[in-house]
């Protein structure tokens, strides 16, 4: 996390890919005319029990996977839907769990053996049960210049960092204050925005970046910093 003059600025695409090849999350943020929130990122093959503990305890929760047309052909991942009505019309497929492994598929320990399956080039449509707890997007071709959303960004990354194209991706979400005896959460419990979400970074050491970043960087082929104010 850059901190020039002690303020928190999103890192470089550089850093962000390299920390994204070590197995590591970042944070990307979308524009403040879309979703305009941030999601913990990662490569499906990179997902851990403790890492996929962390996603679900930060996060909404709802752990998605991203992955390429092609990847969702393999293992026959139709669209969940045949009238998308999303507004940003993402492309869920039908829910998944591994087939073997795992008990419920909720866990941490289950849904993250679900993803790095998902990313396994062994995997076949019949190391899955249907429906599950994880939830595949298929990422458009073209990626985030055709498509500035946290699905496609996920894709990408995994592709500058010579992983295999599946991502894991969920919504960071403000951690609220505890109400004693309530039962509940007070303060602040909606998404985290810009500056949350840099205060996240430096606090657990992640890289954050934008999803305009990422464009600029991509346009520059491969070159300059891509960072976003």
């Amino acid at each position: 996390m850059s901190q020039p003059n002690g303020v928190p600025h999103f890192d470089t695409i550089e850093d962000a890919i390299a920390s994204f090849a070590a197995g590591k999350f970042i944070i990307v943020l979308d524009n403040e005319d879309r979703e305009n929130e941030g999601d913990l990122i990662i490569a499906a093959s990179a997902l851990t029990p403790a890492k996929a503990a962390f996603l679900v305890r930060h996060t909404s929760g709802y752990v998605c996977a991203p992955l390429t047309p092609a990847r969702a052909a393999e293992l026959e991942l139709p669209q969940m839907v045949t009238s998308n009505e999303d507004p940003n019309r993402t492309a869920y497929t039908i829910t998944v769990d591994a087939a073997e492994g795992v008990t419920t598929g909720i866990s941490a320990k289950d849904r993250s053996l679900t993803c790095r399956l998902l990313a396994d080039r062994s995997a076949t449509k019949a190391s899955f049960r249907r429906p599950g707890h994880v939830v595949p997007l298929q990422a458009r071709e073209g990626g985030v210049r055709v498509r500035a959303g946290h699905t496609e960004a996920a894709v990408e990354f995994c592709q500058l960092a010579g992983m295999e194209p599946v991502g894991v991706i969920a919504e960071l979400v403000e951690e609220g204050e505890v109400l004693e005896g309530k039962g509940a959460l007070g303060g602040e419990i909606g998404m985290m925005r810009r500056d949350s979400c840099l205060r996240f970074a430096r606090r657990y050491g992640l890289c954050c970046v934008s999803i305009d970043g990422l464009v600029k960087y991509l346009d520059g082929g491969g070159k300059g910093k891509g960072k976003s104010s």
